[in-house]
């Protein structure tokens, strides 16, 4: 319900009116509340209760540079570990989102792209590093399609995809690591474009 945008963000859980929508007790939706403020989807404020996070300008540069970074290592790695299956696979998805920008199905293509980075990562081998960086996708995913959201957003992201799987594909290490980290940093270009005023200082 969070990261579907159906509650609001800086919005507060009103946990019994969330435990009757769920047809559960209050017990556990406090318990998963606790759960997603460790998990940086929620905060909590002092006698009033926990609320949607709603992420500072600061906090989508840190992470943004942080999954730049990780990102980076998982270039150089992916060309050691992935398969030919792998790699015909993150050619699939990027095939599929030149069809969904093709149609303007913005929708669809945010689907491919999450789904395209979680194969990247998967592909690299390296269980930790998939656990990290699957913690900052959840916060990030508080506002990242803010970035996808034109043709031409959708344009230039998919053609930095292509040089990622054209640089795995020469088992280019160094291309792969530089392709990856700087399609990161180009999207939060984007999305700090698209974002606006949306962001707290």
């Amino acid at each position: 319900m969070i990261l579907a945008h159906e509650l609001e963000r800086g919005g507060r859980i009103n946990e019994l009116a969330l435990a009757a929508r769920l047809g559960i007790s209050r017990g556990p939706v406090r318990e998963a509340c606790r759960t997603l403020t460790q998990a940086g989807l929620l905060e909590t404020h002092a006698n009033r209760g926990f609320f949607v996070r709603k992420l500072a300008h600061k906090d989508v540069i840190d992470l943004y540079d942080l999954r730049a970074g990780l990102m980076r290592l998982a270039g150089e790695l992916i060309v050691q570990h992935a398969t030919d299956e792998q790699l015909a696979a993150l050619r699939t998805f990027v095939d599929g989102m030149e069809q969904a920008r093709v149609q303007n199905d913005t929708a669809r293509f945010q689907e491919l792209n999450a789904a395209f980075h979680a194969a990247l990562v998967e592909a690299a081998g390296n269980r930790r590093l998939q656990e990290i960086y699957d913690g900052l996708v959840k916060e990030l995913r508080l506002f990242r399609q803010l970035g996808l959201a034109s043709g031409e957003a959708m344009t230039a992201s998919n053609n930095e995809h292509r040089a990622i799987v054209d640089a795995i594909a020469a088992r280019d290490a160094a291309r792969a690591a530089i392709a990856m980290a700087d399609h990161i940093l180009q999207g939060k270009a984007r999305f700090l474009s698209a974002a606006g005023d949306d962001l707290d200082e």
